[in-house]
């Protein structure tokens, strides 16, 4: 229920946020507020064993502290700016981790199922879209009867999907979102079909196997699985460790090859919410009639919370650079061709593992605009990559103003970090042809 508690105090505090007057009208964020205003007192306290005590009391309360944290100022004294600065990125990278947690939804009673997939929406922070309409379908809104505590989104949304007769759609397009539609008669449910852990669903769909009779070496047998995460998670990378398939059949004998090794990997396309994996094993005897179990092992890397970056001062900008959590941008400089603006910049992470190799292009994805003296939105008219390591990848995004830049900010929004996820799954009881 912790995660729970984060994630629905984050929510608040970002409503607080939006909307000042309200602030007082919540007592969880004015309690919150006023023991972050007592701790940070205490960071200036005579007593060391007092200012240290306050520095962890603060990086304990969590990512929700981190939007009350005072900001510095030529006035603070210097040892309360070094503590806070160490609590800031300490809170900057919870809340990065925050991302790869999975929240427990608790849903009971009889509603709807618009009720049931808002509350739903609500408890786990996934976004859940009805695309019916797309395909011409009634958009049903049928009684569902729940009877969940602490479960996995995956989880709550079978059972919900199931009593509702929807599945989900994979291919609407809708980055962060699970979209559906109803269920086709000729489709199983979906409890019963999968295992689930934490924020991913796996379930076995298709077994494919084929023998070369003229040469035995070309033999071919795979288990193929559809292996899910929640919406808004967005894995850059899906990494299957194939070195540490464990397979058995119904008589407990391994089925595993022994040269299997190394890593398959897939890159997700940014709009989906699932991938499906290839296990390759050795074609078995045909006396087997079931595999009795798979375990595997998966590594994601999977952005953190996205962050703002946003640099002032435009037109005489140069070298400038911005820290959150593992990740530093810099705006090295902002040159003009006639009506053109080229902004050069370069974000760096301290762990990017491989995730900024150069066949991978999600980073030029990320949200790069001006803003104007009036605060509208002013997206690039071009980009170009001048810099790609393995860490650090340098960009060139030109703007068509007429006027000059004074007034203008640019904004650029990237991932806090990038996290490696590991994952251990097992599948059991799947029928052979």
């Amino acid at each position: 229920m912790l995660v729970n508690g984060i994630l629905a105090l984050s929510l608040l505090i970002g409503q607080a946020e939006a909307k000042p007057a309200q602030a007082t009208a919540n007592p969880a964020v004015e309690q919150l507020a006023a023991t972050v205003k007592r701790l940070v007192r205490q960071l200036d306290d005579e007593s060391l064993a007092e200012r240290e005590a306050a520095e962890q009391e603060l990086i304990a309360l969590g990512a929700p502290a981190l939007n009350l944290l005072p900001a510095v100022t030529p006035r603070t004294p210097a040892e309360v700016k070094d503590r806070l600065g160490r609590v800031r990125r300490a809170l900057e990278e919870a809340s990065a981790l925050a991302v790869t947690k999975s929240a427990l939804v608790t849903l009971q009673g009889e509603m709807t199922l618009s009720a049931a997939l808002a509350a739903l929406e609500k408890q786990s922070g996934n976004s859940i879209v009805d695309y019916r309409e797309e395909f011409g379908q009634q958009t049903r809104d049928p009684q569902v009867k729940l009877d969940l505590k602490n479960v996995t989104f995956w989880t709550a949304f079978d059972q919900i999907a199931d009593q509702a007769e929807i599945a989900p759609y994979n291919f609407s397009a809708l980055q962060g979102k699970l979209a559906f539609v109803t269920r086709s008669e000729e489709e199983s449910a979906r409890v019963g079909r999968a295992k689930y852990q934490g924020l991913f669903r796996m379930e076995p769909t298709r077994v494919e196997a084929a023998r070369d009779l003229r040469n035995p070496q070309n033999n071919f047998f795979q288990v193929f699985l559809d292996f899910g995460w929640e919406p808004r998670l967005q894995p850059i990378l899906v990494s299957h460790v194939l070195s540490e398939l464990k397979a058995v059949d119904e008589n407990g004998k391994s089925l595993t090859s022994d040269e299997a090794q190394g890593e398959s990997e897939i890159t997700p396309e940014i709009d989906a919410s699932s991938a499906e994996l290839a296990v390759p094993l050795p074609l078995p005897d045909r006396s087997i009639k079931k595999i009795a179990s798979i375990k595997g092992k998966i590594e994601l890397l999977v952005p953190g919370r996205i962050e703002s970056f946003e640099f002032a001062d435009l037109d005489k900008a140069k070298a400038v650079e911005q820290r959150k959590a593992s990740v530093t941008v810099y705006l090295d400089q902002v040159r003009k061709n006639q009506d053109v603006h080229e902004v050069r910049m370069r974000v760096k992470f301290d762990k990017a593992a491989n995730a900024l190799e150069s066949h991978r292009t999600w980073i030029y994805n990320n949200p790069a605009y001006l803003l104007d003296p009036e605060g509208n939105q002013i997206d690039s008219a071009g980009m170009e990559a001048t810099l790609q390591e393995e860490a650090e990848v340098g960009v060139a995004y030109q703007f068509v103003i007429d006027a000059g830049l004074k007034g203008y900010k640019f904004v650029y929004r990237t991932p806090s970090a990038i996290i490696k996820v590991p994952m251990e799954y097992e599948v059991q009881e799947i029928d052979l042809p």
